[in-house]
């Protein structure tokens, strides 16, 4: 099975007869992280997300963000084959989202609501060695940050530097660190996509504008300079939700991407 011949769409929520939200996932693959947001809404727009390829441990991650791209636009045009679209994406789903606006606006078709969470511009960072990108894995995982993963660090304390992954995975199922349902086998599974998307977002390169709307919705706790995307976006709107890069999805942070998220639709619905 190839990353192209693999259908991504799921319901996050199916009821509404409004234009639809389509959420692209993170860096996990996973478009689950957007359930809490969608059943906040109270506008009548179903809200659907994008499940990368590789996720169901059988088929091929994607080989680059354009690819992740060009799959996501796709399977969205096949559903609903024209305009307009709303976007939304968080960390690397935002980079996506972004792409796939531009490869619709590209074609023609009416792009009223792009948002971009809390996305890093690419190229701002560098690609870590295996070993601590298995630690990056495992705070995503643990929706945790390097300054707030003890547990993590306790369990990994004893390993030498440059410790492969399946070591690193051991570690933390011996610890218990992971929920017992996660072991080493699960957790390298899932970082073989995770580090796939990594390496795919290191290499990607931005070199358009997006003459579309766009909102960007920072965590407060943020690096500013990481996510200045105005050079790219014809027209940004900017706000910041309080919170860090997981936990801006919890509590005080969800309630205000919710908010921001909710006005918006209820704007473009009116429009």
């Amino acid at each position: 099975m190839t990353a192209s011949s693999v259908g991504s769409l799921v319901p996050l929520r199916a009821e509404g007869d409004l234009t639809p939200l389509h959420c692209v996932h993170p860096v996990s693959g996973s478009p689950y992280c957007y359930s809490a947001m969608a059943h906040q809404l109270s506008t009548g727009n179903p809200v659907f997300g994008f499940e990368s390829p590789g996720f169901d441990g059988m088929s091929e991650p994607a080989a680059s963000i354009t690819e992740l791209a060009e799959l996501h636009t796709a399977a969205l045009r096949a559903a609903r084959p024209h305009g307009p679209y709303q976007l939304l994406g968080w960390s690397l789903g935002g980079v996506v989202a972004y792409e796939m606006a531009r490869l619709l606006a590209a074609e023609g078709e009416e792009v009223p609501l792009l948002v971009i969470v809390d996305a890093a511009l690419p190229g701002t960072q560098a690609v870590p060695p295996d070993d601590q990108m298995a630690r990056f894995f495992l705070y995503d995982f643990l929706g945790v940050t390097p300054d707030r993963a003890p547990g993590i660090d306790k369990a990994l304390a004893g390993l030498a530097p440059g410790a492969q992954p399946a070591d690193i995975f051991a570690a933390v199922e011996r610890d218990g660190v992971v929920p017992e349902e996660f072991d080493a086998e699960f957790l390298a599974e899932r970082f073989a996509l995770f580090s796939a998307h990594v390496r795919a977002l290191g290499r990607h390169h931005l070199d358009a504008v997006h003459p579309g709307p766009a909102i960007l919705i920072k965590a407060a706790e943020s690096v500013e300079r990481l996510l200045d995307w105005s050079p790219y976006v014809g027209r940004l709107t900017v706000h910041t939700a309080p919170g860090d890069h997981h936990s801006v999805w919890q509590g005080p942070g969800l309630d205000a991407i919710s908010g921001i998220v909710d006005r918006a639709l209820r704007e473009a619905n009116q429009a």
